[in-house]
């Protein structure tokens, strides 16, 4: 029945859309409840479309968002049995992520979120970007996109964007990106971008450079430490091209941004060190 409801709503007015959402508030509950569902048409084509509709045309109320973000950063949301691996829990995790990320964002104009709910919203992003088991992207036609290491970083990257950023959870942000390289699996769909988008913004904080040039010389430092402990195994080739993918990416967008040029030079020595196999 929800779904006819979502098909008339999106083709109303805005004006139409605004008041049939003041007048039955049920519809906030179901966008809540069908955030991680794991049809691709009704989560992708029907909800999350009709939320992002309500969000940008404010249509939403300062309560309801509250009630979205308390719900979708909980563990009902981005850490909701986080650990499962090729099971349907990783929907709710990423797009609970997406959701939020899309709050964050329209918050820089609405400033609705407290410093709590920033705070508390950096914690778990950090601890599902860490823990995340599920890193499939594309799963079937039927249930579409997972994309949960995606999602939560462009999440990472909007809160970071926030004017309300709690500045002490850059090292642990960093770290998150990094134990992602070490996972076992070699990501395909441009996750490099994402992770660079977040380091990009914490560098646009004013963040002291020597942090960036430090995570970088200790994540390569890692990989000669793990190949002389137990050699080259298929986790270490994996997590060689996940950091090499990081590192060269990186290097472009500060090169075009021209900015950052210490930082920019130490990844280039590292990029020559590591693009051969001796």
């Amino acid at each position: 029945m929800f779904v006819e409801e979502y098909v008339q709503m999106l083709e109303m007015s805005v004006q139409g859309r605004k008041q049939y959402v003041e007048e039955n508030q049920h519809v906030i509950q179901q966008l809540l409840e069908n955030v991680g569902h794991e049809s691709a048409e009704l989560r992708d084509q029907l909800n999350y479309r009709l939320f992002l509709q309500l969000l940008t045309e404010n249509s939403l109320t300062e309560a309801s968002i509250h009630e979205m973000v308390e719900r979708l950063s909980s563990i009902k949301g981005l850490v909701f049995n986080l650990g499962e691996k090729d099971a349907s829990s990783v929907f709710q995790r990423s797009f609970s992520a997406l959701f939020l990320a899309a709050i964050v964002n329209a918050d820089r104009q609405l400033c609705y979120l407290t410093n709590e709910e920033l705070d508390a919203l950096a914690q778990n992003a950090i601890t599902l970007l860490t823990k995340e088991q599920d890193l499939r992207s594309f799963v079937s036609a039927e249930q579409g996109w997972a994309h949960s290491i995606a999602n939560t970083s462009e999440l990472l990257c909007a809160i970071t964007q926030h004017p309300k950023f709690p500045i002490r959870y850059t090292a642990q942000i960093l770290q998150a990106i990094r134990t992602n390289f070490w996972k076992g699996y070699v990501f395909t769909d441009d996750e490099e971008e994402r992770f660079c988008n977040i380091i990009e913004a914490l560098l646009a904080k004013g963040i002291d450079e020597a942090l960036f040039i430090e995570w970088t010389e200790q994540a390569f430092d890692r990989l000669e430490m793990v190949a002389f402990e137990r050699g080259y195994d298929a986790v270490w080739f994996k997590a060689r091209t996940n950091q090499l993918n990081v590192a060269k990416t990186l290097y472009f967008y500060l090169k075009f941004a021209n900015r950052s040029d210490k930082l920019r030079g130490i990844i280039s020595i590292f990029i020559q060190r590591w693009i051969k196999l001796n």
